[in-house]
């Protein structure tokens, strides 16, 4: 049985001297990698941060004021985003209730109440996740070679 307190220390020292960057929620990805950690479900993690950057990527689309994107083309991306939304706050949810009854509902009102704060909240932990990814695919090209 691995050590999840230690391992989710030592993934995060890692991707900090990977990326070099902060994470804006650093408590909250603690906590949650942690979680998968002791269940062993990387392929969640995995999912997550995948889902992860497939949003952020949406979002930046979403963001452009561009006058080649179509109208259309706006519908589509707003609807992926709106699916992806979702499936990560069930990516989340799953996660989450591993936690404790206390810390899952402050979870849940930080991140998934229906409020302009819970909504920016939710991007930022998003955004976080789309960097583990980056190191993520970074891991498994290392180890690749």
């Amino acid at each position: 049985m691995i050590d999840s307190i230690n391992e989710t220390e030592k993934f995060l020292n890692e991707f900090h001297e990977f990326s070099g960057k902060d994470l804006k929620n650093e408590i909250d990805v603690f906590n949650l990698i942690e979680a998968v950690f002791r269940v062993n479900n990387y392929q969640l993690l995995e999912d997550l941060s995948f889902s992860s950057k497939y949003c952020t990527g949406l979002y930046k689309i979403l963001s452009q004021n561009s006058p080649e994107i179509t109208e259309e083309y706006k519908k589509e991306i707003t609807k992926s985003f709106t699916e992806t939304i979702e499936q990560i706050k069930s990516k989340l949810s799953e996660i989450i209730s591993l936690f404790s009854d206390f810390d899952r509902e402050s979870f849940k009102i930080r991140y998934f109440e229906l409020s302009q704060t819970s909504l920016n909240n939710l991007l930022s932990l998003i955004f976080d996740f789309n960097e583990i990814k980056l190191f993520l695919n970074s891991r498994k090209r290392s180890r690749d070679f």
